[in-house]
């Protein structure tokens, strides 16, 4: 991953697939299987690398496409329609990313911007649902702060996504539960997925969050994941790594009431089950 053309940090430059390499093994050695790795269009992805950390590491890595969002689109893709979007998707998960055999399976994190969505991001969502429905390829979202998931979900919904192979992304960072259970009961995953961002809030209120929600009976379309897309993450530069949310966050959803049951849905269950697709 490299956002350093947009954000003009070196946080987003991850680069250094040695490192990349020691920082999965140890997820691993945590007891993680797989990644679900959402570098797309826009970030620099490097599937090769992938193949490459998965095969020294052991940890299934899926791998996404589909663009992020409109600061980060590259500029030949506003002039493409819904249907050469799609095709380009079903391309990368029926073939394989340009010059390789590695293919996506996963559509993700397919982003907006936060308050409102600009007609070629729409088209975006579009081309992912109609991609979707060839393919049987779960979506996922990038929806920050606001209720835009909602929106989202209705462009995706009015083109034809399955909702159930489909999640709204980020939805802890908005602190309003009410948000959640509104996109729940239309049928849609959401993920509480920025679990170690305290900017966002703390995971002590994320778990009891989990744990409200799970009480309320929707246990089987809730996602958990730590969306870890920074230098300052890594081990190697002090951070916990990818290991934070099995090591540091399932004690705290244990303390909030959600038992070993639930959490091995959380974990395992639901993961599987969703990425199965259709």
């Amino acid at each position: 991953m490299d956002t350093y053309d947009v954000r003009r940090n070196s946080e987003g430059v991850l680069l250094d697939r040695a490192m990349m390499v020691n920082e999965v093994a140890l997820y691993k050695q945590a007891g993680g299987h797989t990644i679900v790795e959402q570098t797309i269009y826009g970030l620099h992805p490097d599937p090769e690398g992938l193949r490459d950390i998965s095969q020294k590491t052991g940890v299934n890595i899926i791998a996404g496409t589909g663009f992020y969002w409109e600061m980060y689109y590259p500029t030949w893709l506003k002039d493409m329609s819904v249907d050469q979007i799609s095709k380009r998707f079903i391309e990368h998960i029926t073939v394989g990313f340009p010059g390789t055999d590695i293919r996506a399976g996963f559509m993700g994190e397919l982003g907006t911007h936060h308050r409102a969505i600009t007609p070629t991001e729409v088209k975006v969502l579009q081309g992912a649902a109609k991609a979707q429905k060839e393919t049987g390829i779960p979506i996922g979202t990038h929806a920050l702060f606001t209720e835009i998931g909602i929106d989202q979900l209705n462009v995706l919904e009015k083109a034809g996504a399955d909702l159930d192979i489909t999640v709204i992304g980020h939805c802890d960072t908005n602190r309003d539960l009410d948000y959640s259970r509104k996109l729940l009961k239309r049928g849609v995953w959401i993920a509480y997925d920025a679990v170690g961002q305290l900017d966002k809030q703390t995971d002590e209120l994320r778990a009891q969050s989990l744990a409200t929600l799970i009480s309320e009976g929707h246990l089987e379309k809730l996602l958990i994941s730590t969306d870890i897309a920074g230098r300052s993450r890594m081990v190697a530069h002090g951070g916990a790594g990818y290991a934070f949310l099995l090591t540091k966050f399932l004690p705290i959803l244990l303390n909030a009431g959600v038992t070993q049951a639930e959490i091995k849905t959380l974990t395992e269950t639901n993961p599987q089950r969703f990425l199965a697709g259709k």
